[in-house]
């Protein structure tokens, strides 16, 4: 406290003593007025402007005058002078509040008694840290986080190995149509040509010959890099399973410690011990268990983002489990088949989702679940969704009309694109993605 004045005699409120004090407590410039009571003289707290007065025997006590009764809180309001009266007002109000605040708070506990605090807390996995609570059971979870760290690079590494395996397909697609496209435009010029002009017919059977032969050449590379595309796709697979695994361990041991922390904090020594932190540390009175694991619980939820999963519903008829698929920005009813390679599409789906089969199309023999064995051709879907997982340029095969009670087949050449699991018990196809850009 700064210098008090001396003691100065205070005929009535109306004609006051004042000295004007910086208050090193709150570092606020006050007025002290110094008030008869009885024979005592009482100093009385004024903040400037505000006209507001508290007065706290506790402090009285470090002054020269006044009545050394510790503890001993109350507000009074001065009858202030030249002040206008919605700063009276104020004042009032504000006497009263400051008064109030003052009455709850709490005296200081000695260093002995804030070390047993600590260690009751200690016991229940907590500390404190300046003015929050913290957990000490961390360590596990912090180090399952750094594990996904490097866990990231790595699949970032494998998916990028997919992706410029997948950009090679695509771009032979690509010139697989371009040929295509080339072969209709050459056969048409040259049916114009047939029998009228020997040089242009020639020519142009050559053109033709060579277009074809560069399309089978570029169709074997392309097959070839499938099977490549599909090792790549396997290991982005695992790589993704397993930083999701992580990632979802992180999520079950942290819920595991939340409901410990929870548990502590109901135990009646943690609620003493913590009445010993707010009251010297100004710790917060309203401590939760996801209070105390807000910063690491921010920190799973910005790395769960990472991780796109769904579980959808399946409908289980027969043996088969069906669910909806949308190819292009059409939807058809599908039958989920691991065991299928491409998705199989019967004449009359592929016609209902308005995919054709292109000139040219490779020419494929399927062997059905019940061993027969149908002519189909081989297409390219360029989008293929189920729920909110999508895939491009998905290979697939459209059966022969002769196949008359085949269903559509929802197959690896979608499925492979993802890690996913076949629940028949829940009826559920879970699907996981992880982005680790």
């Amino acid at each position: 406290m700064g210098d008090a004045a001396p003691r100065r005699k205070a005929a009535d409120l109306k004609n006051p003593v004042i000295d004007p004090v910086v208050d090193p407590v709150i570092d606020t410039e006050l007025d002290i007025v110094w008030l008869p009571v009885g024979v005592m003289r009482v100093p009385v707290y004024l903040s400037r402007g505000e006209g507001k007065a508290t007065m706290k025997w506790s402090r009285i006590t470090q002054m020269p005058l006044g009545p050394r009764i510790a503890g001993f809180v109350f507000a009074i309001t001065v009858i202030p002078w030249g002040i206008s009266p919605e700063t009276q007002a104020h004042g009032d109000e504000r006497a009263v509040e400051v008064g109030a605040q003052a009455a709850d708070s709490t005296p200081k506990f000695s260093d002995a008694v804030v070390d047993k605090a600590e260690s009751i807390l200690k016991d229940k996995g907590l500390r404190r840290s300046g003015k929050v609570i913290q957990s000490i059971e961390t360590a596990e979870i912090s180090r399952v986080l750094a594990t996904l760290g490097r866990k990231q690079r790595e699949l970032r590494l494998v998916q990028q190995d997919w992706k410029k395996l997948a950009d090679q397909q695509s771009a032979m697609r690509d010139e697989l149509r371009r040929l295509n496209v080339q072969d209709g435009e050459l056969n048409l010029q040259l049916a114009n040509v047939a029998g009228v002009n020997t040089s242009a017919n020639n020519r142009l059977v050559g053109l033709i010959n060579a277009t074809r032969a560069k399309m089978r050449l570029i169709t074997e590379q392309k097959d070839q890099l499938q099977e490549q595309l599909a090792e790549k796709r396997k290991l982005v697979n695992q790589a993704e399973a397993e930083y999701a695994d992580l990632v979802l361990a992180a999520r079950a041991d942290f819920r595991t410690l939340q409901d410990t922390i929870a548990m502590a904090l109901q135990d009646e020594q943690v609620k003493i011990a913590l009445k010993v932190m707010r009251a010297n540390f100004d710790v917060p009175d309203d401590l939760t268990a996801p209070r105390v694991l807000s910063a690491l619980d921010k920190r799973i939820e910005r790395i769960e983002q990472e991780v796109f999963s769904e579980s959808i519903a399946l409908d289980v008829k027969g043996g088969s489990m069906y669910v909806n698929v949308v190819v292009g920005n059409k939807s058809a009813r599908m039958v989920v088949d691991s065991g299928a390679t491409l998705i199989s599409l019967p004449a009359a789906t592929a016609a209902e989702l308005g995919v054709v089969v292109p000139p040219g199309a490779r020419q494929l023999n399927l062997v059905m679940a019940d061993g027969r064995t149908i002519p189909a051709f081989g297409v390219t879907l360029s989008r293929v969704r189920v729920g909110e997982f999508e895939a491009e340029d998905v290979d697939a095969a459209i059966l022969d009309p002769s196949a008359l009670n085949a269903e559509p087949l929802l197959g690896m050449s979608f499925l492979g694109n993802f890690k996913f699991t076949l629940d028949r018990d829940e009826k559920t196809l879970h699907i996981i993605r992880v982005k680790a850009e």
